[in-house]
């Protein structure tokens, strides 16, 4: 158990929660939530101390997104949406090192869906090596505000990893398949490790499945209401002072009622 919860302690995913219900020109708050249990915060990120703060308005252009500040849990991200349609907000946290013992970052490869990484250690034979680890997270999330109008759930925002619907998330219903792709730097990212999850799981993925060569998958819909899914991709950059780099994404939304 203390091995699980020193892995888990830097896999904090960070979600931007929409909410239930938006309505255009009307200020709408976006939550950004950092924690293990999808979507509850176990502390509050500072909105004003992301690196980029973006939105995009179902014109595909796009619109402010203002740190508004912090309540219990949670960031506070602000738009006005213009017009009723599909609205995407998107962050970009500042690099932070992170530093950990060999049992702590090897049960983190193996709970976070990096094996490989583990693989590569085990024939290095450096398993009993620290880490030293840049990381950064870039979460989505899709917001639908109003009845009708436009907007493209399927237009990548931009963000260094990326999950990107290849349908309408608003159109799935429970029982369907919601297809995506992961973009890495704007290029597809084949054997991707994504799980999903809903409200109320334990901290764990509900389920998970590996990209294909084309950076695709399909994410299973259980149920309506949020949904979030999510990746970490690890790049080995041997730089100055760290050995790996980390990347974290998450795409949330609301499967409708």
């Amino acid at each position: 158990m203390t091995l699980w919860l020193a892995a888990r302690t830097p896999a904090h995913d960070l979600w931007l929660v929409p909410p239930a219900t938006a309505t255009a020109r009307s200020a709408v708050t976006v939550r950004a939530v950092s924690g293990s249990a999808f979507p509850v915060g176990d502390h509050a990120p500072d909105p004003a101390q992301f690196a980029r703060r973006l939105a995009v308005g179902p014109d595909g252009e796009p619109l402010p997104l203002d740190a508004t500040g912090t309540t219990a849990g949670a960031g506070l991200l602000a738009l006005t949406p213009t017009a009723p349609g599909v609205y995407a907000v998107g962050v970009e946290t500042t690099p932070k090192l992170l530093t950990l013992d060999a049992a702590a970052f090897n049960a983190y490869l193996v709970e976070d869906g990096l094996p490989h990484v583990y693989l590569l250690r085990h024939r290095e034979k450096s398993l009993d090596r620290p880490s030293a680890e840049r990381y950064s997270k870039s979460p989505k999330a899709l917001l639908r505000v109003g009845t009708g109008g436009g907007g493209d759930p399927t237009r990548p925002l931009g963000l260094p990893l990326e999950i990107v619907p290849l349908a309408d998330p608003f159109a799935r219903k429970p029982g369907d398949a919601l297809a995506v792709r992961v973009l890495f730097r704007g290029k597809p990212l084949a054997g991707a490790n994504l799980g999903w999850d809903h409200p109320g799981g334990d901290g764990l993925a509900a389920g998970t499945v590996r990209t294909d060569p084309k950076g695709h998958a399909l994410v299973p819909v259980a149920k309506t209401g949020l949904m979030t899914v999510r990746l970490t991709h690890l790049t080995r950059p041997q730089a100055d002072g760290h050995e790996w780099e980390s990347f974290w994404t998450t795409l949330t939304f609301r499967v409708p009622d």
